[in-house]
Order: structure tokens, then C-alpha cells, then sequence
């Protein structure tokens, strides 16, 4: 009896942390984002990036970083989202190839367009 419940309290267990997983998902925090947020309200929002999966300082000083987030192993959302961080401001987001018209894991970072400023 000991034994079965034992194996009963292992799998309530799994199922919690695999419903747990599937809340880490950055699809669900998106819609918290707004343009001009900036570093520190998006890592309020969205927590740390799995990568910057870019970043340049210009000769000007201005700059920029791509963030981005990942899916959790376990999740209702599984979507990556890429975060273009201008000169301390986010001015995009979207999923990797929303403003190329390109999609995969091996969409190049260089689809970025500095024409979409935050004024």
C-alpha cells in the first residue's frame, strides 16, 4: 500500500512540473510588452533571454541587441520570439522571420531593419 502511494505522489509530482514548464513560456508574457519599454521593464515582463542573440554600438554610439526567448521542453505555446532593443528602447517583437517573410531556426539576424525607430 506504502509502495502505491509512493508511485501515486511521483506522478502527481511529474504532472505538476510538466504543467509548471508549460507556463514558462514567453508566448503567454508577450502581450505584456509595449514599444519603448525599456531593458529592465521587458526583463520584468519576460524575464531573462535564453540568448542576445545579437548586439552592435554604431560609430554614433547608438545601438543594438536582439533578444531571444525560447520555448519551454513542455509548453502550450511553443513559439521563439526575437526582441530588437534600440539605443535602450524596444521597438520589435515578433517571432523569428515576422518581418522578412522568412520562418525556421535559421532565419539570419540580419533581417533586422534600423528604418523601424522608436521616435
Amino acid at each position: 500500500m506504502k509502495r502505491k502511494l509512493t508511485l501515486w505522489g511521483v506522478v502527481v509530482l511529474a504532472l505538476a512540473v510538466l504543467g509548471l514548464a508549460g507556463c514558462a513560456s514567453p508566448g503567454k508574457n508577450v502581450s505584456k510588452l509595449r514599444l519603448g519599454d525599456t531593458p529592465e521593464v521587458v526583463l520584468d515582463k519576460m524575464g531573462k533571454p535564453n540568448t542576445v542573440r545579437a548586439s552592435k554600438v554604431y560609430e554614433d554610439e547608438s545601438s543594438v541587441e536582439i533578444w531571444e526567448y525560447l520555448p519551454g521542453v513542455f509548453t502550450f505555446y511553443p513559439k521563439a520570439y526575437w526582441l530588437y532593443v534600440e539605443d535602450g528602447r524596444l521597438v520589435q517583437w515578433g517571432e523569428p522571420g515576422d518581418f522578412a517573410g522568412k520562418s525556421g531556426s535559421n532565419v539570419p539576424v540580419g533581417e533586422y531593419s534600423d528604418k523601424k525607430r522608436l521616435n
